[in-house]
């Protein structure tokens, strides 16, 4: 296994074990008992206590108050306090979550009270009387869910609205004793207790934020510690080092922190039981195994982030600071873009408006000095201006070195010419001689492309005298020889018949190779006549097919053709374009496997037709030069009969109509594409 594959799967592996590990540890923190009462659930529970000696007393005066209290404020309190006993009551009588005995003055009631249950079972185990609870806070906080006015106790001293009043005293029974207990998985159906419990508990959030930042602490170390050179190569892992730093700053920071936001409340919603509950409710099966699941995936995901977090940190180290700044931040590649901007200014070709940019140039300083001076801070304006002058100094000297350099270079590149040694002319930065470098250059470029031509011409007509010569010796000594057969008086008459056949032959051999000859010269030299008519080529090619199909049928070849249905224009020379397509069907006749299929495809494209010929090949295809040139043939060993001008007409016929012609091979395939323009009018 590759290495990169390994810092990867050991890195998945620790991602997937810190979250088991992490999961593993719910249900000892769903029954870790809280320390504290929430405020809220402490608050009903006084009134809870109140409203269970009334039930049992409802003469018991809980409530008294000063001399001099105002008529209106005691019907106020006495009613707001009334409204939260009454709520309260209603609360924890029918709540299901809450399980409670309470003794009053030794007569017990209860709701469901199991005496067996062990209090890691529940998430509040409490016993509670007068001297347990926190009555004075508590009972302002009662009065003040229910009342008209607003009452706070500050310092000893009781206010209505701001305003201080003599007060009151509550009489909190001491003869009432209440044990309850809530389970730690809450059941969430006819509840109004879930809102007086602190959900977020924060036994809860500082078991998350240990657990996270002990896994992210393996994660962080095992990143920084393998090696960059494996980490890079993981695919996940291999763009980020190329990303810039402020967008994958704000990239990383926000995934992280809606990551484990994420992770924090299905932490909390599994160990409370809200998650088990919204499964069990809607009675879907293993919904613990679900829950614990979903909270590995969540972890791990969490985890894998935190590491490619890490790694996009480490990737920073990696360079220079220099480097780092201009190529891997948005402000040094914003101070890196100016710069060259301003380094084309002054690097511009003289060929170009010189002084424009010089203008535009000056322009800019002026403009830059002068806000620089409206700042109005005079050491900090000076240092700026003396800064620059000693930058346009620095810049002046080297412009000055480079223009002396690059002069050389062009004075060399110009003795390479003169000389013939085009090699050691390349393309360069000139800067101010750029355009004069490049004109060289083409100048190169150009007497390379004429000495290439002048050479392959001289080929071309080597090889023509070449082959002109053996084609035409070839059917002139078959005449030759033929006529010195005729001449011999003791020959019959079929022989002579016979010999007159063959001297056709050859007659007609070299007719057709001078025609020929002399029509792709015609063709080549643009000295050629063209009848222009308006063609459907769909027809013409079905013309042409029908009347070379018997040429193909003795060599056992099938025509399948793919035509569009429509009609197609083409502006073309009847007898040229026939000629085009007998000498592609003699050529496939020639060449072509016997017993095989011959495909023939016209394409509608845009402004032009495109003819596509395809067969296979019977010999290798291994051309070593163009085989639409003149007297070039696929058969080297000539044993076919023909001028080996065939392609060259096809390819001349095309052109001198505006048209293009290639072959292409793919394997044993051979394939002929033509292309026409279609009519203006079409």
């Amino acid at each position: 296994m590759k290495k990169k594959n390994i810092f990867l799967t050991i890195l998945c592996a620790l991602c997937i074990i810190g979250s088991c590990i992490v999961t593993s540890f719910y249900p000892n923190v769903s029954t870790a008992t809280p320390t504290k009462l929430p405020e809220t659930l402490e608050q009903n529970l006084t009134a809870f206590i109140l409203a269970k000696k009334l039930e049992q007393d409802p003469k018991y005066e809980y409530i008294t108050f000063e001399k001099d209290t105002p008529e209106d404020i005691q019907k106020d309190i006495k009613k707001g306090l009334d409204s939260s006993l009454s709520s309260a009551k209603n609360i924890f009588e029918n709540d299901p979550n809450f399980f409670y005995t309470c003794d009053v003055n030794n007569k017990i009631t209860s709701k469901q009270f199991n005496m067996d249950i062990k209090k890691k079972d529940t998430r509040y185990y409490e016993t509670l009387d007068s001297n347990t609870l926190n009555v004075t806070d508590n009972i302002v906080n009662l009065i003040n869910y229910n009342s008209e006015k607003y009452y706070e106790y500050c310092e000893g001293t009781y206010y209505c609205d701001g305003e201080p009043f003599p007060g009151y005293t509550l009489h909190m029974p001491s003869d009432v004793v209440l044990t309850f207990y809530i389970p730690a998985v809450l059941n969430y159906d006819n509840t109004s207790l879930i809102d007086l419990l602190d959900l977020d508990a924060d036994q809860y959030a500082y078991f998350f934020m240990t657990a996270f930042l002990i896994c992210s602490a393996i994660i962080a170390l095992y990143v920084f510690l393998n090696k960059y050179a494996y980490e890079k190569e993981v695919y996940i892992f291999r763009n980020v080092n190329h990303w810039l730093f402020e967008p994958a700053f704000i990239f990383f920071l926000t995934i992280d922190a809606l990551l484990a936001s994420g992770t924090c409340i299905l932490t909390t919603y599994s160990i409370e039981g809200t998650f088990l509950h919204i499964l069990n409710r809607y009675h879907i099966e293993l919904s613990q195994p679900i829950v614990y699941g979903v909270n590995i995936l969540a972890w791990s995901i969490t985890l894998f982030f935190i590491g490619l977090s890490v790694y996009w940190l480490k990737c920073q180290f990696t360079t220079s600071v220099k480097d780092w700044f201009f190529h891997k931040t948005w402000i040094g590649k914003f101070i890196l873009y100016f710069s060259n901007k301003a380094e084309q200014i002054i690097s511009t070709d003289l060929s170009d408006e010189i002084l424009k940019k010089y203008i535009i140039f000056s322009i800019c300083l002026i403009l830059i000095l002068a806000f620089i001076s409206l700042l109005n801070i005079p050491f900090f304006s000076f240092f700026i201006v003396v800064i620059s002058l000693i930058g346009i100094g620095i810049v002046g000297y080297k412009k000055i070195k480079n223009v002396q350099s690059q002069y050389q270079d062009i004075l060399h590149m110009t003795e390479d010419l003169s000389s013939g040694n085009f090699e050691n002319i390349k393309p360069a930065d000139s800067g101010l001689f750029q355009s004069l470098n490049n004109n060289i250059y083409q100048i190169k470029d150009g007497f390379e492309q004429a000495v290439k031509e002048q050479v392959q011409s001289q080929n071309l007509k080597t090889e023509l005298i070449s082959n002109v010569s053996h084609d035409l010796k070839t059917p002139l000594t078959g005449i030759k020889n033929y006529v010195e057969l005729l001449n011999d008086p003791s020959i019959s008459e079929e022989d002579k018949k016979s010999y007159l056949e063959r001297l056709n032959q050859y007659t007609d051999r070299l007719s057709i190779l001078i025609t020929d000859l002399f029509e792709v010269s015609k063709a080549n030299s643009g000295n050629i006549d063209l009848e222009y008519s308006d063609i459907n080529i769909i027809e013409f090619i079905e013309q042409v097919c029908a009347e070379n199909e018997e040429l193909l049928q003795a060599k056992n070849l099938q025509l399948v053709t793919n035509l569009p249905e429509k009609e197609i224009h083409v502006c073309l020379d009847g007898n040229k374009t026939y000629r085009i397509f007998e000498n592609l069907f003699t050529n496939i006749s020639k060449y072509a496997l016997e017993n095989t299929r011959v495909f023939l495809d016209v394409k509608d494209i845009g402004n032009s037709v495109v003819i596509i010929m395809k067969n296979t090949s019977k010999e290798p295809l291994d051309f070593d030069s163009d085989i639409t040139e003149r007297f070039v043939r696929g058969d080297k060993s000539r044993h076919e009969a023909g001028s080996g001008l065939g392609l060259a007409i096809v390819k001349s016929f095309t052109e001198v109509q505006n048209g293009t012609f290639m072959i292409e091979t793919d394997g044993d395939l051979f394939k002929s594409i033509l292309s026409f323009h279609k009519s203006q009018n079409m």
